[in-house]
């Protein structure tokens, strides 16, 4: 829990910093603006609480749509899907004696809103959070005997399944980032977010995502 205070008390204040910043908007320099735009992004995802004793952090990779109803506004939304995936810690891996790896993979849809000020020129901050779906397979495997695919090429000693869980639940997130516009309307940005799966035992994670808006 102190993860997330932590990370409530950073989004809090970038969020205070932009809003505490008229001057940069008021010499902020428009780019053309477009009504729809798309984005990739992808980066690390770092487990939290519970989540981080049975899983070690792991990667991400998304795409998704900004869509600004009124573009001289700070307001959009956001509709987005990302994937996670997570190697399995010694203290999950022990549950079956019959496994000696594992893994978590979640697949997340969010509609989110997204408010955005200018800091200055070159920088925009802005806040997020958001409502949606997510999924997530939990798997045990047992690795054939000394024989993968580094060892013995492709098509060789992949791992057998020992068990596995599919489930799909209620997922929400909260969180702020930084974009930097470029010409035409383009711009990439970072951002870090707190997303939670309501699953028996919550799946929380951190994604810090790099992406484009194009």
């Amino acid at each position: 829990m102190n993860h997330m205070k932590v990370y409530v008390g950073i989004s809090a204040a970038v969020l205070l910093a932009a809003l505490a910043a008229p001057a940069g908007a008021q010499v902020y320099q428009s780019q053309p603006v477009r009504p729809v735009q798309w984005f990739l992004d992808g980066g690390a995802s770092i487990t939290q609480n519970d989540t981080a004793t049975y899983f070690n952090n792991g990667w991400n990779v998304g795409t998704g749509v900004n869509i600004l109803p009124y573009p001289q506004q700070p307001f959009m939304l956001r509709a987005e899907v990302s994937y996670n995936r997570f190697d399995a810690t010694n203290a999950f891996i022990a549950q079956n004696s019959q496994a000696d790896n594992g893994s978590m993979q979640t697949v997340t849809g969010f509609l989110d809103g997204v408010f955005e000020q200018p800091l200055n020129p070159w920088m925009r901050l802005y806040a997020t959070a958001g409502v949606g779906i997510g999924w997530r397979r939990l798997e045990l495997t047992q690795n054939n005997f000394f024989c993968n695919d580094f060892f013995c090429g492709p098509g060789f000693g992949h791992d057998t399944l020992v068990a596995a869980s599919d489930s799909t639940h209620f997922a929400w997130n909260a969180g702020a980032g930084m974009k930097f516009p470029l010409p035409n309307g383009q711009s990439w940005f970072i951002e870090a977010r707190y997303e939670r799966i309501e699953t028996q035992g919550p799946t929380e994670y951190i994604p810090i995502r790099f992406g484009f808006n194009f």
